[in-house]
């Protein structure tokens, strides 16, 4: 909605209609002779018409009463010019707000989760027919997920053709060059007459005109955007542009963050399987050992870790050595408090001051730091 503070300095009439009304005052006041050109937008016009009456007003040679009216002409069209100005960023903070609390919605998502979600979120902010997200793989282009609003007689044949597509961006040059190569969005309003669009694409969707953004990361477009209204294809301006321009730059900033976070939990995952097959093949090695009555001996240690080691064990409480035994069998935070009859809350507490007083920072070390003790005979007894 209009912000109060603008709204009254808005005259009555559509804007379209001010402005007409302004061309003919013009007229008037700098003679019937006067032409502007109504190709340009409403606000280069208006800016054009204003600097010509600024000019009339400083001239010596006309009467008083010309120059008031002059000046009242200036005066409607400053009125005028500033309740745009206000509608304008008044709509600005409209569309930021939107791209915020929809990228508040995605925040947390794992990267295929946002591929699975985005175009769904586009149709619904921008309340546009189709949208669609794809990734970029070296030079080829790849569809990824397509949502359609409302389904028509050509769906099928579009989502059939995106389906696994591996699209060259050689064959996409307005792609390439804009989204690519350059990093920004665009706004095609006649893919089939434009040389640069992709042509089978476009007879697929059947689509009459189009938005395109691109998705980065550090410098590199690995990713785009594509959004059309099928059924109101001139409707697509440079508003929409705006903000799906906004919205793929946040939603950068969230696939960085969610990739960083994908690949922190595949290393998690790897190091803990691989402390596991350490713990598995240690576990092999004493069975063998004591079968055959063989004697294993123990690994070198470092001095400094060895005494670090002893000087947590010897500074540990009776009832933390009982919850780091606890935790050594893998059991979690709510078992080892039902075991020993505490609140959970007292059980992180003591994880708290253990992996203080050993040196630790996870779970995992402290079972490992609780091996080291119970193997190398340091007098650690829960």
């Amino acid at each position: 909605m209009p912000h109060a503070s603008w709204a009254s300095a808005v005259i009555a009439e559509p804007v379209v209609e001010q402005v007409k009304d302004i061309f003919l005052q013009a007229r008037e006041v700098l003679g019937n002779t006067y032409e502007t050109d109504t190709s340009l937008p409403d606000d280069a016009c208006l800016t054009t018409v204003r600097r010509r009456v600024e000019e009339f007003v400083t001239s010596d040679d006309i009467s008083a009463a010309r120059r008031a009216e002059a000046c009242e002409l200036l005066a409607t069209i400053h009125t005028l010019q500033q309740a745009e100005l206000e509608s304008s960023l008044a709509q600005q903070l409209s569309k930021l707000t939107e791209v915020r609390t929809c990228i508040d919605e995605l925040s947390g998502l794992s990267p295929r989760e946002l591929i699975d979600t985005v175009p769904l979120r586009i149709c619904r902010n921008m309340s546009v027919g189709r949208a669609m997200i794809s990734t970029i793989s070296g030079s080829v282009w790849l569809p990824q997920q397509l949502h359609i609003e409302e389904r028509t007689a050509g769906s099928a044949e579009f989502e059939e053709f995106v389906d696994g597509a591996r699209i060259p961006l050689s064959d996409a040059p307005l792609e390439t060059e804009l989204l690519v190569r350059r990093r920004t969005v665009a706004l095609v309003p006649d893919p089939m007459s434009d040389k640069r669009t992709y042509k089978q694409i476009v007879d697929a969707a059947r689509t009459q005109a189009y938005v395109a953004a691109p998705i980065t990361l550090r410098g590199r477009t690995i990713g785009m955007l594509h959004a059309d209204r099928p059924e109101d294809p001139n409707s697509l301006c440079h508003d929409d542009l705006d903000w799906l321009a906004m919205f793929s730059e946040c939603l950068s900033t969230i696939f960085e963050s969610a990739l960083l976070q994908q690949r922190i939990e595949q290393q998690l995952r790897r190091a803990t399987d691989t402390y596991a097959q350490v713990v598995a093949l240690l576990g092999q090695v004493e069975t063998v050992a004591a079968e055959t009555g063989q004697s294993i001996p123990q690994p070198l240690r470092p001095r400094g870790i060895e005494q670090r080691t002893l000087s947590g064990a010897a500074a540990l409480t009776s009832r933390e050595r009982e919850v780091l035994a606890h935790l050594s069998t893998g059991a979690t935070n709510v078992q080892i408090a039902r075991n020993l009859v505490v609140s959970e809350a007292t059980v992180k507490s003591h994880l708290k001051q253990i992996s203080r007083k050993l040196g630790t920072s996870s779970r995992a070390a402290a079972v490992a730091a609780y091996a080291r003790m119970t193997q190398g005979n340091l007098g650690f007894a829960p």
